[in-house]
């Protein structure tokens, strides 16, 4: 498929549709996905924003049960502002504000993905399994301890409680990844002092420890980091190939993507969890694959 990149305000997106595009576009439709989460999937595809919105607007005027279905645009105030916010995603069950959204690399702030009590159960979930955080040995495959990486974690199975099936449920509506893509949600604390520094999220085919990662549902495509709880000083994620540090806030959650259109890894989504200055920090991480996922062997 051959698509027509054009460059408005400095940012390139494509331009050009097709019958590929369409026919997807009425797929997914009779699926049931909502507007904003194929507008959001295009985007991270690399599809010019305008041309983004017009061609699922456009999609959907086909299907006019579809388009009826779809709920109203609400206006959402920031609370620090009181000014509109230009865009939100649709979570499923909620609709969600998108506080920033950078195009390249593609990295989206979605606020309040969860709620308070929702990320207080999360917590409350993983106490009883937590355990120190390993890292995918690049030539073995083996999961191993490493003093770049000092959290203690928990991993859970995907929709292994209501609660998290739920919340993948809303993942995948507001990312446009479907639920069967993603690995198991694990559950992440750092105390005071505790970082991750400075890595990449996708494996490396070159190294035979990481390939054998991707016999299990293809490449990783991109990364949700949810902030369980706001620290008391610390604890950002950082993009240092960006210059982009997201602040921890409890309930808002980070999305980046790095498989480009031609189908290369963005290096720039090197990113670190900056040391916790003071208190605690807990986050859930949401890693989405290119094909439906199976836990490794």
């Amino acid at each position: 498929m051959i698509r027509q990149a054009s460059v408005a305000g400095g940012k390139a997106g494509y331009t050009e549709s097709s019958p590929e595009l369409e026919q997807w576009l009425a797929r997914h439709i009779a699926k049931g996905f909502a507007a904003d989460a194929l507008v959001l999937s295009m985007l991270r595809s690399g599809y010019d924003d305008a041309f983004a919105r017009r061609s699922v607007a456009a999609a959907f005027a086909q299907d006019p049960a579809a388009a009826a279905a779809q709920p109203a645009q609400p206006e959402i105030e920031t609370a620090a502002t009181g000014m509109p916010l230009a865009y939100a995603a649709d979570g499923g069950d909620r609709r969600v504000p998108v506080l920033f959204r950078l195009a390249s690399p593609q990295v989206q702030l979605f606020q309040q993905l969860l709620s308070d009590d929702e990320c207080d159960a999360l917590v409350a979930l993983s106490r009883g399994r937590l355990a120190r955080s390993p890292v995918v040995n690049p030539d073995t495959g083996d999961e191993n301890l490493i003093d770049a990486r000092t959290s203690m974690g928990a991993m859970f199975q995907v929709a292994e409680h209501a609660l998290i099936a739920r919340i993948e449920a809303r993942i995948a509506a507001v990312t446009g990844v479907p639920a069967d893509h993603g690995e198991g949600l694990q559950i992440l604390n750092y105390k005071s002092g505790g970082e991750y520094q400075p890595h990449f999220d996708y494996f490396n085919p070159q190294r035979p420890g990481e390939a054998r990662q991707l016999s299990v549902g293809g490449q990783r495509i991109a990364t949700l980091v949810i902030y369980l709880n706001t620290p008391e000083a610390g604890g950002a994620t950082a993009f240092p190939r960006v210059g982009l540090e997201v602040a921890p806030v409890k309930g808002n959650a980070v999305y980046f993507s790095y498989l480009l259109p031609d189908g290369t890894l963005d290096d720039r989504t090197l990113h670190a969890g900056l040391p916790v200055a003071t208190g605690e920090k807990w986050i859930a991480t949401k890693w989405l694959r290119e094909r439906p996922y199976r836990s490794a062997a």
